[in-house]
């Protein structure tokens, strides 16, 4: 294939309309000169035969060929009717009138925006244009509609300065049977919830069969209040974090009273990471130099639990929970449940107080998790935290968004695999935020002064 016919082929159209066509390089850009062959249309207007009356050019951008930005220099004809004297121009085979790129350029530009680690100043410099251009075709061609409630939902939240209304965090909505992101809020609040749900007819809102959510109790009240049907379940790894979280309150005070650089000191600063990560502990024994002798993990393990039998404690009901929430299955749930509870009570060390009354607030969330329904994956939002580290990613490479409608619609977007694109003719669509308006003011004449 020679140089003309693969220009023809990318300009997506067939050899036997171009009547001229020549290609220019200059100044590191391809310029491609080209006329067509006059089609004598009837009269837009009247129906009528029509004749040229004259040739107007056309500039439009185009996909780099070899890593060189192109352009398209159009000779366009202009129609005359013979009837109603009234002009049009030829049809455009190569974008949308008004437009500056081509329908190649558009639809790479479309597609550049599903990646969500290209910025729009990146999607701008590939496409040779600014990056206000890339945000109005973003507001355009990327439309998301509210998206209906999944069978399996999780509400999760990311930290946001474009959280309204005073919050600080987006409400993220995912679907945990198919491991997408369904909605974003613009806050987690329980109005911006109500709200929400309100619109939502009862019909579709039956249909949700199980919810996951961190322990926020606007998170629960929404539920119930609006989603009959659904059991609510707790995230494990929420629950885990909580317990942890008492473990090292525990293990920093015990630090705190033993003497500075002591044994004691040392073990539970340095050697934390035992009492809290699954390590193989007999391994082959290496030098410390803290102690000047050779030590596998079960002796500094060991040595750490004899620190404190309060410590010991705490880590023996620790590793209970964390035994069951890994082990246990849905049918025994409950009942394993309220004995670890019972034996929490029983031995707290003095570090489990606000545990034991979050197990006993969210015990059925929490009996719920151990659910399989799809996949053989117990109940949890896994799968939002995966998508909350893209979200992240999106927010990063583009320095921070402010606008939140516009984040929402490409988030989702990068993000839903049902969600397309659709190129338009019309930007009749935009997501800027609008400014303050400009207050009255009286002009004055230096001169004057």
């Amino acid at each position: 294939m020679d140089n003309k016919d693969f220009i023809t082929v990318s300009l997506n159209l067939k050899s036997e309309r171009i009547r001229s066509l020549k290609t220019v390089h200059k100044n590191g850009r391809l310029y491609i000169y080209i006329s067509l062959i006059p089609e004598y249309p009837d009269c837009e207007y009247c129906g009528g035969k029509v004749k040229i009356k004259e040739y107007k050019t056309v500039t439009i951008n185009h996909l780099p060929f070899a890593g060189m930005p192109s352009t398209i220099i159009w000779k366009r004809t202009r129609y005359i009717c013979k009837d109603c004297a009234k002009t049009f121009s030829e049809a455009n085979p190569f974008g949308f009138d008004g437009f500056h790129q081509s329908y190649a350029v558009l639809d790479n530009i479309a597609r550049s925006l599903h990646n969500i680690n290209l910025t729009f100043r990146q999607i701008a410099d590939m496409h040779n244009v600014s990056s206000t251009i890339i945000e109005a075709y973003a507001d355009s061609f990327i439309r998301v509609p509210r998206m209906s409630l999944p069978e399996n939902l999780g509400i999760d939240e990311i930290h946001s300065h474009m959280a309204k209304y005073g919050g600080a965090y987006l409400c993220v909505f995912v679907d945990n049977k198919n491991r997408t992101l369904n909605e974003l809020l613009c806050d987690r609040s329980k109005r911006t919830l109500f709200r929400y749900f309100d619109k939502i007819p009862l019909s579709e809102r039956s249909k949700v069969k199980y919810v996951t959510i961190d322990m926020w109790q606007p998170y629960k009240d929404t539920v119930l209040k609006y989603l009959p049907n659904a059991k609510i379940a707790v995230d494990p790894f929420h629950v885990i974090k909580h317990l942890t979280d008492s473990f090292e309150s525990l293990r920093i005070m015990i630090m705190k009273r033993v003497a500075l650089y002591s044994p004691s000191y040392y073990l539970l600063k340095h050697w934390r990471k035992l009492l809290l990560s699954d390590y193989e502990l007999d391994n082959e024994p290496k030098y410390n130099g803290y102690f000047k002798c050779k030590l596998n993990y079960r002796d500094i393990f060991n040595m750490l639990l004899d620190i404190s039998p309060q410590l010991k404690e705490a880590y023996y009901l620790k590793e209970l929970y964390r035994y069951f929430n890994k082990n246990c299955n849905y049918e025994k749930a409950e009942e394993e449940l309220s004995d670890i509870i019972s034996e929490f009570e029983r031995r707290d060390p003095g570090c489990y107080e606000d545990f034991i009354e979050m197990l006993k607030n969210w015990k059925d969330e929490i009996i719920n998790s151990f659910e399989r329904p799809y996949s053989d994956r117990k109940q949890s939002n896994a799968l939002a935290e995966s998508i909350n580290q893209k979200l992240r990613i999106l927010i990063d490479v583009s320095n921070g968004y402010a606008n939140f409608e516009r984040f929402r619609a490409r988030a989702i977007y990068c993000l839903n695999d049902r969600i397309f694109y659709s190129l338009s003719g019309r930007l009749s669509h935009s997501n800027k935020r609008k400014g303050k308006l400009r207050g009255t003011y009286n002009k004055t004449n230096s001169n004057n002064s």
